[in-house]
């Protein structure tokens, strides 16, 4: 099993900032609709929500504290991949992700009873991560070591999220929390580009870029995982911060 280590503390303080102990109670914004938990077609009704939400959420809810997420910045994301065919240390700083407005929420299951929701979603646009990068490691039978600009495109981007909340009490007032977030993605392809591999030679950075993208579904293969777990990490924080504030009677009515 390959080591994958990140760190989410960081990861959730980045893209929420950071969480009062006890918030203010707020209803429900504006473009957000509520659904009833008797609905027979509940999962139907969140998908329905969601999408009319979604636009407000990319530009920001000032009332629940929420930064605009288009693109949505990570402050950091570290990848320790200690052994197999790609053995490297891979730092990303200030990656911002854009083109996460142009979400299409194709299926949401709801089961209220053990609150468990799972989301499919695909996107219009290619997912696009750009930010600083640092790597030194081994990547297939090639050395790679480099510090600079990155660029990472993921193509006909599709994901399925689950996601479990718990229910918790703060003032008499019933709230959720996430227990947990999982999420998986499949991407027809995957294009890289890395600034001044090698010190900054160009024939080389070349090469290694080329060889990147030639072999980018096996690379992509051994790193999948920890770009799944930063990005449910990055979601989860936004879901988390919506929770926190927003009671979950004004999220499903009776």
């Amino acid at each position: 099993m390959m080591a994958n280590t990140w760190n989410i503390a960081s990861c959730l303080v980045c893209v929420i900032g950071i969480v009062l102990a006890a918030p203010a109670t707020v209803k429900l914004p504006k473009g957000f609709v509520q659904c009833k938990k008797s609905d027979p077609k509940l999962g139907e009704c969140i998908k329905n929500s969601l999408s009319y939400a979604v636009p407000h959420l990319v530009k920001g809810v000032p009332s629940l504290g929420l930064l605009p997420i288009d693109p949505l910045r990570i402050t950091a994301l570290g990848i320790d991949q200690g052994s197999g065919p790609v053995s490297i240390k891979l730092n990303f700083r200030d990656l911002d992700i854009s083109n996460i407005g142009t979400v299409i929420i194709k299926e949401v299951t709801a089961d209220l009873n053990n609150n468990h929701f799972t989301f499919d979603l695909e996107f219009e646009k290619p997912i696009t991560l750009d930010g600083h990068y640092d790597v030194k490691g081994k990547v297939i039978i090639l050395p790679i070591t480099g510090d600079g600009l990155s660029k990472i495109i993921l193509d006909n981007l599709k994901a399925k999220i689950n996601l479990y909340l718990k229910p918790v009490v703060r003032n008499g007032v019933t709230y959720m929390d996430i227990s947990e977030i999982v999420l998986k993605f499949t991407t027809t392809k995957m294009h890289l580009k890395l600034d001044n591999l090698f010190k900054g030679d160009k024939a080389l950075g070349n090469n290694m870029n080329t060889f990147l993208n030639e072999n980018w579904s096996e690379i992509l293969g051994e790193l999948q995982s920890s770009f799944e777990n930063a990005l449910a990490a990055a979601f989860g924080g936004i879901a988390q911060q919506f929770f926190h504030k927003v009671p979950f009677n004004q999220v499903f009515q009776e």
